[in-house]
């Protein structure tokens, strides 16, 4: 995973606010930590912000990993600059899941 600045939060279409591409990305890229375990509770996650502030989407081009104690975002396809990192919260169960009300985009 690179120290360089890849991403920056920025107004999102999909829902408020979200993390968008400084640069191209190549597909398989590991990206940064975006959650890590807390030591001390059974299950519980600690949010890395600004890190985890990516959105759900059916159209994701993200995956959520999971190693250890942490998680980190993978690229799943090419994603251009500009383009907003997108993950598919179904298929990472620990994540928040998507809401009735939310777009199933």
């Amino acid at each position: 995973m690179s120290s360089e600045k890849v991403c920056e939060v920025r107004e999102s279409p999909i829902h408020g606010t979200g993390l968008f591409s400084l640069c191209d990305i190549e597909e398989g890229t590991p990206l940064f930590i975006t959650h890590m375990k807390a030591p001390e509770i059974e299950g519980v996650w600690i949010n890395l912000n600004p890190n985890c502030m990516y959105n759900h989407s059916k159209a994701a081009n993200c995956i959520s990993k999971t190693e250890g104690g942490r998680k980190f975002l993978v690229t799943k396809t090419d994603i251009k600059t500009g383009e907003e990192i997108l993950v598919d919260y179904t298929e990472d169960l620990d994540l928040e899941q998507p809401q009735k009300n939310w777009e199933n985009l």
